[in-house]
């Protein structure tokens, strides 16, 4: 009796991780684009209790589930975009990797997927995601260009408005490279600290959680982006193509990891101020979307490599 008491709990949990993973898919795809990140969590969560087959098994019925309900290709996409990731962090959670190891692994897994989704679709479809987008905020760009003149802006204005998001627009197309780089970290983040959580609070203290106020780049990160920056102005100094988008997609980096460190710094002090964790999210949200990303709070996290406001280097 109890084996098949455990075997229903399993086929249940199944159903269940099923049930929420395609649910939350599906919301992802009609409604709210940002959610789709979480899906590969229920399946590691799953993984982690139970073994990997129960994640492969979970996440395939999902996948078809969903391409049931939407198109087959939609389904192949989220398979062959979520499934690596969620593997690859259902093991090296189940086998304690330490916390660096498995970002590193997860982000370059998901790096992999994501690159690998977009060349099949481009290969489908024979246009480009460069050359979506660039129709896309062409679109956008009309639009926002009609709205004006129904509001009797006069044409200078229309103008400087329509040259601004032309720019912006052009800036984002140049930094698609590091956008995919940043969305496949922020993926791997995301499910691996909700996995994490999630595992600790069910008993399973085999989980480390990866917590955000402990983030620090590595010491010789300013020499490593110095390096950077020099070899893109020797690509520029020798007239080599392509040097102003590789100058930009290190900016963005760049910009984007000191920002990430900053941001980990006033986390921290939030902690040391006993600010309770939704007051703490809301902070980060403020400045997350408030500040861009070459602001104060870069400086900060420029400073603290520099300085160690949190005093890690002497704990280490």
């Amino acid at each position: 009796m109890n084996m098949d008491g455990n075997k229903g709990r399993k086929i249940a949990e199944v159903i269940l991780t099923v049930g929420i993973s395609t649910i939350v898919m599906l919301l992802g795809i009609y409604y709210m684009q940002w959610i789709i990140f979480f899906f590969p969590a229920p399946f590691i969560i799953l993984g982690v209790k139970y073994g990997l087959n129960y994640n492969i098994i979970s996440m395939i019925v999902s996948a078809l589930s969903i391409g049931m309900m939407t198109d087959n290709v939609s389904g192949m996409i989220i398979l062959l975009a979520f499934s690596p990731l969620s593997i690859a962090l259902n093991y090296l959670i189940a086998n304690r990797k330490k916390t660096l190891q498995t970002m590193v692994v997860s982000t370059l897994v998901s790096l992999v997927s994501f690159i690998l989704v977009l060349s099949l679709m481009k290969d489908a479809s024979g246009v480009s995601i460069i050359h979506q987008l660039d129709e896309f905020f062409s679109q956008v760009i009309n639009t926002q260009i009609e709205a004006l003149k129904d509001m009797q802006m006069s044409q200078y204005e229309i103008l400087q408005i329509e040259d601004f998001l032309e720019s912006a627009f052009e800036y984002v197309l140049l930094i698609i490279p590091s956008l995919i780089i940043i969305f496949s970290l922020v993926t791997a983040y995301i499910n691996y600290f909700i996995s994490s959580i999630v595992l600790r609070r069910l008993g399973y203290g085999i989980v480390s959680i990866p917590r955000f106020s402990r983030f620090s780049l590595p010491n010789n990160v300013l020499l490593g982006t110095g390096i950077m920056f020099l070899g893109a102005f020797l690509l520029r100094w020798l007239k080599l193509f392509y040097y102003e988008t590789v100058l930009l997609n290190i900016i963005a980096l760049a910009s984007f990891m000191f920002f990430v460190q900053g941001l980990s710094v006033i986390d921290y002090r939030l902690i040391k101020r006993d600010k309770g964790i939704i007051f703490r999210i809301l902070i980060l949200l403020f400045f997350i979307l408030v500040l861009p990303a070459g602001g104060i709070i870069t400086f900060v996290g420029i400073l603290d490599i520099i300085l160690d406001f949190r005093k890690f280097k002497k704990k280490a």
